[in-house]
C-alpha cells in the first residue's frame, strides 16, 4: 500500500537522507518506518547510502511509489566502482567513501554536511557527494564541510532523530540546529584536489603523461601519493621526509593525522591536511617529484608496502629509484618494560577519542 504522503527523491539526495525525510513526513521516526517496510531487516546497522539490494527493493517501491531505477541511481555503488575499477563487496570499507564506523545504530562518523546548503533548502536534505572522502568543502558556497555537531561534537546521525524533530538539519543528541553554525573557509589546496577528483569521476578517460588512463587508475595514483605522505609523517627524520620538505611539504604539520586510521575514517580537518600536501605534489609535476626522490636517495621500499603492488601508471617512474639492498627489515620486538613512544600514545588517544564521540557523555 502506497503512503498517503508522497516523498520524492530530491536532486543528488542520498538514500539515508530520503528514508529519514520519508519517516518524518509520515509522522514517525526512521526506525519505525524501516521496521514497517522491512520487518526482519535491520537496515540502520549498515551503510544504506551504498545501495538498497534488489532483493529488498519491492516493498520500498510499493510503499513509496518510486521506481527501483531511481533508488539504484541514488545509491553510491556505481560511482564507487568507477573510482576503484572493480566490483565492491557488500561489507568492509569502500575506498574513497567515508566509513560510518557502525556498531548497531551508533555511528563514529562518516557523514558531513554543508550548513549553508541545509539553511537554503526548503526541506533540508543530505547530498550524495558529501559522502566522498575527497570532499572537504562545499562546491556551491565555498565553505568547509562539517562532520560533527558544532555544539556537542557528536557524529551526525540523522537516522536517530524522532518524529518530533521534524527536519534532519539538527543533531540527534543535543538537537542543535546545524543551520545556525558558523562557517569556516576551506583550504584552497584541498578544494582544488576536490574539484580535480570530481572532474575525473565525470569522465571516462583521463589524460596522464600524454596517455589516456581510466579514472580508477588516477584515483589509485592519488591514493598511492597520500600513502607516501603518511609514511613520511610517521618517520619525519628520513630521506623521504627530507625529499618532501624540499618540495615544500612539511610532514610535521600539526594537522597531519596521527591515528593511523584509513583515509576514509579520518575527520575532515585531517583529510584536508593530506589533500593540501597532495595538491603540492600534483602541482609540482611527477617528473620533478621523482627527480627529487632520486636526488634524496629515497628507496622504493620507503614509498609503499612491498606486499602490495604500486599503481601500474607509476611503474616507469618508480623504476628510477633504487631498491633496498637488504630486503625488508624484521620488526624488532620491544622489551615488555619499554614505554610506548609519544607517537604511539597519540595514535591510541586519537582512535579512542573517535570511539568516544559515538557515546553520549553522562
Amino acid at each position: 500500500m502506497t503512503w498517503a504522503l508522497s516523498v520524492p527523491l530530491l536532486p543528488e539526495e542520498s538514500l539515508s537522507s530520503w528514508l529519514v525525510r520519508a519517516a518524518l513526513r509520515q509522522g514517525c521516526d526512521p526506525l519505525s518506518l524501516t521496521g514497517a517496510i522491512w520487518p526482519t531487516w535491520r537496515i540502520w546497522t549498515r551503510d544504506i547510502d551504498r545501495e538498497i539490494p534488489l532483493a529488498r527493493m519491492r516493498p520500498l517501491v510499493n510503499a513509496s511509489g518510486i521506481s527501483s531505477a531511481k533508488f539504484q541511481k541514488a545509491g553510491m555503488r556505481d560511482d564507487c566502482e568507477k573510482v576503484v575499477g572493480y566490483s565492491l563487496p557488500e561489507t568492509r570499507t569502500w575506498p574513497w567513501l567515508l566509513a560510518l564506523g557502525s556498531r548497531n545504530r551508533t555511528r563514529h562518523g562518516g557523514q558531513q554536511v554543508c550548513t549553508l546548503c541545509l539553511a537554503e533548502d526548503s526541506t533540508p536534505y543530505l547530498r550524495r557527494h558529501w559522502r566522498f572522502a575527497w570532499h572537504t568543502g562545499c562546491r556551491f558556497h565555498g565553505v568547509q564541510l562539517v562532520d560533527e555537531c558544532p555544539a556537542c561534537k557528536a557524529p551526525i546521525e540523522p537516522h536517530r532523530l524522532t518524529a518530533e524533530d521534524q527536519h534532519l538539519a539538527q543533531c540527534s543528541r543535543c538537537h542543535n540546529d546545524f543551520r545556525k553554525a558558523v562557517c569556516t573557509s576551506p583550504l584552497p589546496e584541498a578544494f582544488s584536489v576536490q574539484v580535480m577528483a570530481d572532474r575525473v569521476l565525470e569522465q571516462d578517460k583521463v589524460t596522464f603523461r600524454q596517455a589516456s588512463i581510466a579514472p580508477a587508475d588516477w584515483f589509485s595514483m592519488v591514493a598511492f601519493f597520500i600513502g607516501v605522505i603518511r609514511r613520511a609523517s610517521r618517520r619525519p627524520v628520513s630521506p623521504l621526509a627530507d625529499a618532501l620538505l624540499s618540495l615544500g611539504i612539511s610532514v610535521t604539520d600539526c594537522r597531519m593525522p596521527v591515528s593511523g586510521l584509513a583515509f576514509e575514517l579520518l575527520a575532515v580537518s585531517e583529510r584536508c591536511a593530506l589533500l593540501v600536501a597532495l595538491e603540492r605534489l600534483l602541482s609540482m609535476g611527477l617528473e620533478e617529484t621523482f627527480s627529487v626522490l632520486v636526488a634524496c636517495n629515497v628507496k622504493t621500499s620507503a614509498l609503499h608496502d612491498p606486499r602490495r603492488s604500486p599503481p601500474v601508471v607509476l611503474l616507469p617512474l618508480l623504476s628510477r629509484l633504487s631498491h633496498h639492498p637488504h630486503g625488508p627489515h624484521r620488526r624488532r620486538v620491544p622489551p615488555a618494560c619499554r614505554p610506548m613512544s609519544e607517537r604511539a600514545v597519540r595514535a591510541s588517544w586519537a582512535r579512542l577519542k573517535r570511539r568516544m564521540k559515538a557515546e553520549p557523555t553522562s
